[in-house]
């Protein structure tokens, strides 16, 4: 592992910080965009797939409460 030279000018210190400073930035901005990518997929297909189940247990809820119905007005 080398060291830089200790005799380094304080624009090329500056220089420096900012190259590190900006490839951090680069990556955390592919980091980002990759992680909004994958979540805004994971929406679109788990988006239907919630109103496909709300609507389902709701359908076998108004179907049970509708077969109590008919048996308490048959009962009758």
């Amino acid at each position: 592992m080398s060291w830089p030279p200790r005799n380094v000018s304080p624009g090329a210190r500056a220089r420096r910080a900012l190259l590190v400073d900006a490839g951090l930035a680069a990556a955390l901005a592919a980091l980002a965009l990759a992680l909004a990518a994958g979540l805004g997929v994971v929406a679109f297909v788990a988006l239907p797939l919630l109103l496909l189940g709300l609507l389902w247990i709701g359908i076998e809820a108004g179907l049970r409460r509708a077969r109590r119905r008919w048996r308490r007005r048959r009962a009758a």
